[in-house]
């Protein structure tokens, strides 16, 4: 680096005072800007690239430039120790405290987030997963434009408050449910962990929060009800596909998007000589083996024949997640049931009702749905009043007579 001080006269000359410059030179790159001095043409030394004389108005005008210059190469210096390349404007910025890049703002985390989710789509990500990326950023646009009157912010202006108030505006102006609200800051989180990962953000605003979630009591069906279902004669063959293709779930834990997906492929001889099914999550690719019980193998023999397009080698009939649930709707009305009904509530039904139930363990259920730990598998799986009957019928036994004094003496 070289540096020099030097007088630079303006294109319109308005008096006999020069602007003072302070020109930096960086393999063969130069910055020149103005000291904030001037100086008469006879009073400078070009030489020296200072004011001649020891008069007051010269002692301090030297002494500014001194310091520019001290600045100057400390500010070469902390950038050559950081290792990055950098160039006569980076000293400038330095100098005059500017920053040395562009701020990187919360859009250009996302976009380098979703751009990532939308290359691995079918393999670390489903559409799913990026849809509700970029909804969570809609949202979050409309939060911001309520506070700084813009669409954006820079991402180490995001604080602890900021997130605080993001919580609070899900779960007040924009009306969602305190899980829904959680589960969206979570991808605000997620996007500022990545941000400090890549040397984008500096700060964690997150250290502070913890997000509080209530208990969601999620529907499942009762064995009376499972069997209602299953020998209810319908209308209408579209009903009987939607009902079938539910009951498949209710007896193999597989959600919508892996019950559609199914070929043959996935269904395998298992060591134990049974048939099995052999498949990954759509979700999250975890691996999923389910041995298939007798209700399982039947639907699959009922559709084996079932007209399907040319080279087409699924299970079952192929229906929308949309119009399956909507068909659902008129199912439990002929039932006359109360309850709402989804696919999700088929997987509710594998593990509470089918498995859990019956007594097969929390691990083993876990396993069959496709779950890394039990946590997950404890919020789909509740301890049915036949299970709990079944297992305190030995424990009634045991006090069954038990010796107890009661007193008639209640004065």
């Amino acid at each position: 680096m070289s540096g020099m001080i030097c007088l630079k006269a303006p294109k319109v000359k308005k008096s006999d005072l020069i602007p003072i410059y302070i020109r930096i030179t960086v393999n063969g790159k130069r910055e020149e800007w103005s000291t904030g001095r001037r100086c008469a043409h006879v009073d400078w030394e070009r030489n020296n690239g200072r004011m001649k004389g020891n008069k007051e108005n010269a002692r301090s005008v030297n002494s500014w430039l001194d310091t520019l210059n001290a600045r100057a190469f400390a500010a070469r210096q902390d950038l050559f120790l950081s290792g990055k390349d950098f160039g006569p404007i980076h000293i400038r910025k330095m100098m005059q405290g500017e920053e040395l890049e562009p701020p990187k703002m919360l859009s250009d985390i996302w976009t380098y987030h979703t751009d990532q989710i939308a290359g691995l789509i079918g393999k670390d990500y489903t559409a799913g997963t990026l849809q509700k990326y970029k909804a969570a950023f809609r949202i979050l646009k409309r939060f911001i434009l309520l506070r700084t009157q813009s669409d954006d912010i820079r991402l180490d202006k995001i604080d602890y408050r900021f997130v605080r108030d993001f919580d609070y505006y899900l779960k007040t102006d924009y009306g969602v449910k305190i899980n829904t609200a959680v589960q969206i800051v979570k991808k605000l989180r997620t996007m500022i962990k990545i941000a400090i990962e890549v040397g984008w953000a500096k700060q964690d605003p997150f250290i502070a929060y913890r997000a509080k979630t209530e208990e969601v009591f999620r529907e499942f069906l009762t064995s009376d009800e499972l069997q209602q279902l299953a020998e209810k004669k319908l209308s209408r063959k579209r009903l009987h596909i939607a009902r079938d293709l539910f009951l498949f779930s209710c007896y193999t834990g597989l959600s919508y998007a892996d019950t559609a997906k199914l070929t043959t492929a996935d269904i395998v001889k298992g060591e134990d000589g049974g048939i099995w099914i052999q498949t990954h999550r759509v979700k999250n690719n975890n691996r999923v083996r389910v041995p298939l019980l007798s209700p399982a193998l039947r639907l699959m023999d009922h559709y084996k024949d079932y007209p399907r397009i040319l080279d087409e080698d699924f299970i079952l009939p192929k229906m929308s997640n949309q119009k399956a649930n909507a068909y659902l709707k008129e199912i439990t009305k002929a039932l006359g049931w109360s309850k709402y009904l989804t696919f999700h509530c088929a997987r509710h039904t594998f593990a509470t009702t089918v498995t859990l139930t019956n007594g097969v363990p929390m691990e083993t259920v876990g396993q069959m749905l496709g779950h890394k730990n039990i946590r997950s598998t404890q919020i789909y799986a509740r301890v049915t009043d036949t299970k709990v009957s079944h297992d305190m019928r030995k424990l009634k036994k045991l006090y069954q007579g038990q010796p107890l004094y009661l007193s008639d003496d209640f004065g």
